[in-house]
């Protein structure tokens, strides 16, 4: 539910958890700062909208881990309005946030879920994930991964958004310094900015691509592709056979 990286560490799924305040704290007012630190928001998300390979009228059931306030279920769904999605999130600040904005809306469902100790459940058409998973230990990741391909039908397809961790610190520098310089251009507070650094130095947990495409092979997944990719996050695309 973060956006950017600035560096990588370990951490535990007992600290990560408890960090979990930072976002419900940030709940509020997460929806704005989300789009005002992703510039190439809209391009960004389309890429994962698109690799869902669904048809405008499809129906299809939708598993959203860490699903926050919404922003990539409401992008699923303003392109495929007859899904139904249920938005998974450990924050219960963010969920009511998810749910005043769907109110009413009987595509979507809400469930409070530790997507690393709990259950998802099985028979979904498609898995997404949105800047979340780089919060884990990678133990953690890979047990996510796992899971995410048990959870899936044969022929299901998982898009996670993610965070990628640079090659180098001289590549992660660069990285940071354009993406500073852009989303200020956007028009992006330094607030916005300020509070978004403060929780990645607290609770980012980068894995490199590489890495990450390797746990999702050793999950079962085949056809894995990166789809988009600017800065330090990507869109992966992930396929269970059929």
């Amino acid at each position: 539910m973060t956006f950017i990286f600035t560096m990588h560490r370990t951490a535990s799924t007992k600290q990560m958890s408890a960090e979990m305040t930072g976002f419900d704290a940030a709940a509020a007012t997460y929806d704005r700062s989300r789009h005002a630190l992703i510039p190439d928001y809209d391009d960004l998300y389309g890429a994962a909208v698109a690799a869902l390979e669904l048809e405008a009228d499809e129906t299809a059931r939708v598993l959203d881990l860490g699903a926050g306030t919404g922003g990539f279920a409401l992008e699923v769904i303003n392109a495929h309005p007859r899904v139904n999605v249920e938005l998974a999130d450990v924050s219960t600040k963010m969920l009511e946030q998810a749910r005043a904005k769907f109110a009413g809306d009987g595509r979507f469902s809400f469930r409070e879920l530790d997507i690393v100790t709990g259950e998802f459940g099985d028979g979904w058409d498609r898995v997404i994930s949105s800047f979340v998973i780089h919060h884990l230990e990678h133990e953690d990741k890979r047990k996510v991964f796992a899971k995410t391909y048990k959870a899936l039908k044969p022929g299901g397809i998982f898009v996670n958004i993610d965070q990628v961790q640079a090659c180098s610190q001289a590549v992660q520098d660069i990285h940071m310094r354009l993406w500073k310089k852009d989303v200020l251009a956007a028009g992006a507070l330094e607030q916005d900015l300020e509070d978004g650094l403060k929780r990645m130095e607290a609770m980012d947990i980068n894995a490199e691509l590489d890495d990450q495409v390797l746990w999702l092979e050793q999950a079962g997944f085949s056809g894995i592709e990166v789809v988009y990719r600017n800065y330090f996050y990507a869109v992966f695309v992930a396929k269970k056979g059929a």
